[in-house]
């Protein structure tokens, strides 16, 4: 999660550095943007492999990458944008994390013991 969070992160400072007009911090922040999106996709293809999680993760990630590098290549970082968009069908996906409570899930409640005497 760190690292898809990483790499979103990095991409919106590519986005705040060019409209600032602050060309070579945006290339920076671009290649590190690619480094960390690549770690990303070579950790899904090792929890893909192991078969922790699914390969839409992976194919996401691999997107994500190639669109930083297009945005790289054309010297448009209005292109990683579409990280953010990887980023948001990788939740939208996302399985329910442990410990909550889905909300079609049925939940019994105890019922309290009424006296009659009362």
């Amino acid at each position: 999660m760190a690292l898809r969070l990483a790499a979103a992160g990095l991409a919106g400072s590519v986005l705040v550095a060019w409209l600032a007009g602050a060309g070579g911090l945006a290339s920076l922040a671009l290649l590190a943007a690619i480094v960390v999106c690549a770690v990303r996709l070579l950790a899904a293809v090792g929890s893909a492999v192991e078969g922790r999680s699914d390969r839409f993760l992976v194919l996401t990630a691999a997107i994500g990458l190639v669109l930083l590098v297009a945005a790289g290549a054309a010297h448009l970082p209005l292109l990683a944008v579409g990280l953010f968009a990887c980023l948001g069908l990788e939740l939208l996906a996302a399985p329910e994390a442990p410990g909550r409570v889905a909300a079609a899930e049925r939940v019994d409640l105890a019922e309290a013991h009424v006296s009659r005497a009362a």
